[in-house]
């Protein structure tokens, strides 16, 4: 199996190649070109040519001096066959549909459930392909622990406490790392630069109109101070909110 090669011309020659060597073993003529060709699970080899399909028995490891079955299709044009799987049917498709053949001793009888199985289940398949998938790997790659058997799972609190701990850890590091994003957006807008100008001017005006009360403050507090005092000389009498209810001095004689 997968020793042979079976190949068609154009000018109605079927060759069947040694892929080992890379050379033609033997070749057939047919009627017409072929245009399809299957190989059974007993190494039948069947042939599509025109109106006619031709089988050849123990046809690729040796030459066959004559085709093993030919089975006729007046009128039509075969294009497709196909063996079925452990079975001695021949699927055959041409110009006005499908015909099927019967060719004994196409079919493999006793197949090896373990190599392929035509009646699996679909956890037999699964197992399969893990099997198949374990094979590729080397067997020192696939090993078992002892102990793990024997361990006990630990309490489920203590775990969930370590996983939080842990991605309260990651987030800290996380936040520390970061860096502060300077936020521009909206900054270089005609609206915004024309708010924060009047903003300067108002300051401005506030500033002087601030300065102008507090001289006017001081102006009205050194007007009290000489007033109390009486003169320059004097020195300054404390101020009493209830000097406004005495009498001025008389003016002296004159």
């Amino acid at each position: 199996a997968g020793r042979y090669l079976a190949t068609s011309g154009r000018d109605g020659t079927l060759k069947v190649w040694d892929v080992r060597t890379y050379r033609p073993l033997h070749s057939y003529r047919t009627p017409r070109p072929v245009t399809s060709m299957d190989v059974s699970d007993r190494g039948l080899l069947a042939a599509a040519c025109g109106a006619a399909v031709q089988v050849f028995k123990d046809g690729l490891a040796a030459r066959a001096s004559a085709p093993y079955m030919t089975h006729r299709l007046p009128g039509r044009e075969a294009t497709v066959v196909r063996f079925c799987p452990y079975e001695d049917v021949l699927g055959v498709g041409h110009s006005r549909g499908y015909s099927s053949v019967l060719v004994p001793g196409a079919g493999e009888p006793n197949f090896d459930a373990f190599e392929a199985n035509p009646f699996e289940t679909r956890t037999q398949r699964r197992e399969a392909e893990v099997v198949a998938l374990l094979e590729k790997l080397p067997a020192e790659t696939i090993t078992l622990d002892p102990q793990q058997l024997g361990k006990v799972d630990r309490n489920q609190g203590e775990r969930q406490r370590e996983i939080q701990a842990a991605n309260a850890a990651r987030i800290a590091d996380i936040k520390a790392n970061r860096k502060a994003k300077r936020k521009t957006r909206g900054r270089s807008k005609a609206s915004r630069r024309a708010a924060k100008k009047e903003g300067n001017i108002i300051d401005e005006k506030r500033q002087r109109r601030k300065a102008q009360l507090e001289a006017q403050e001081q102006a009205k507090s050194k007007k009290r101070t000489n007033r109390a005092s009486g003169g320059a000389g004097a020195p300054p009498k404390p101020y009493d909110p209830l000097d406004r209810f005495v009498a001025p001095p008389a003016p002296a004689p004159g």
